[in-house]
């Protein structure tokens, strides 16, 4: 089970799922929406290595990257 605190960091050059990658040198963040794609270094830095904050571990109830995009309503909410 993945928790919140836990870190996941991923290289430059790894196939990635959807979410908000976090760049570890300069702080810049990367959102993406799709699923299998190369995460590559950082335009700002260069820096090949990021921290990751994947849809997937914050929400269980997304599994795709339609998903990521439309989140599926949850509860009485209205958003």
């Amino acid at each position: 089970m993945i928790h919140l605190t836990e870190q996941k960091t991923y290289t430059a050059g790894q196939k990635v799922g959807p979410g908000k990658y976090v760049c570890l040198d300069c702080g810049k963040e990367y959102n993406l929406d799709k699923s299998e794609q190369d995460l590559r270094k950082c335009p700002s830095c260069a820096c090949e290595e990021y921290q990751c904050f994947p849809m997937t571990h914050i929400r269980p109830d997304i599994k795709t990257p339609e998903d990521a995009k439309n989140p599926p309503k949850r509860g009485k909410s209205n958003i």
